[in-house]
């Protein structure tokens, strides 16, 4: 348990487990806005950038994170993961998902999650950012704000990418750019086992759906797309 943070750069060529494993709950990573970059991997990579596993309250901000399979990848069921905060990251060339995000609650914030796609080892549903508090052990809540995402992209065939996967959570004034798919379909917002939407806007989403099934609350065009 404890504070750490950055004072230099750091890279790693390793492709597969993780560039920083957290082991405890109360962890907080302050990367001091230098980055951690996996980049050298390549596009096959299955390294994760930073990883934890069934612990809580765990923080990660200020930090720029790129050339991973996973950018930030925190998993675990909704009694043993939750209480954790993601905030002030740039996620930028992430081959898979940008962030990764299970447990009861999360608040994911102010954060910039670019050009997430391009894994061979799994060439469909990348996504921007992930965020879950649905799972057998009971329902919790995300927070999913301030954000933008843009060009979230599969290489797959028939397959979909996704700016934002929400299941259970409210995602409030993010900007999503919408990437490119190869064939398939790309998604703005995209939200499973209850998730809402308010003052969210999704821009030049042509080959998909902005809001899809996505409870949306608030005034009506509270949540803006334009479709080019």
């Amino acid at each position: 348990q404890g504070h750490y943070c950055f004072d230099r750069n750091l890279s790693t060529a390793i492709t597969t487990g993780n560039a920083i494993t957290i082991n405890s709950d109360f962890v907080v990573i302050d990367l001091n806005n230098f980055k951690l970059g996996g980049g050298a991997a390549g596009l096959g990579t299955s390294t994760v950038g930073i990883s934890a596993n069934s612990h809580r309250n765990i923080t990660i901000r200020n930090g720029n994170i790129r050339g991973f399979k996973y950018g930030i990848l925190i998993s675990g069921t909704l009694t043993g993961s939750g209480g954790h905060l993601i905030e002030n990251n740039v996620l930028d060339g992430n081959t898979y998902d940008g962030i990764f995000v299970v447990g009861d609650s999360q608040v994911i914030r102010n954060n910039v999650v670019l050009n997430t796609g391009g894994s061979s080892s799994n060439p469909s549903f990348m996504t921007g950012i992930f965020a879950s508090s649905y799972g057998a052990s009971g329902f919790g809540i995300s927070s999913i704000r301030d954000n933008v995402v843009a060009n979230t992209f599969n290489t797959g065939t028939g397959y979909t990418a996704r700016g934002i996967y929400n299941a259970r959570g409210l995602a409030d004034h993010n900007l999503i750019r919408a990437g490119a798919v190869t064939t398939g379909s790309a998604y703005g917002f995209y939200s499973f086992f209850g998730g809402w939407c308010r003052d969210n806007t999704v821009l030049y989403n042509t080959s998909g759906e902005a809001f899809t099934t996505c409870t949306q609350i608030g005034p009506a065009g509270s949540n803006y797309t334009n479709n080019p």
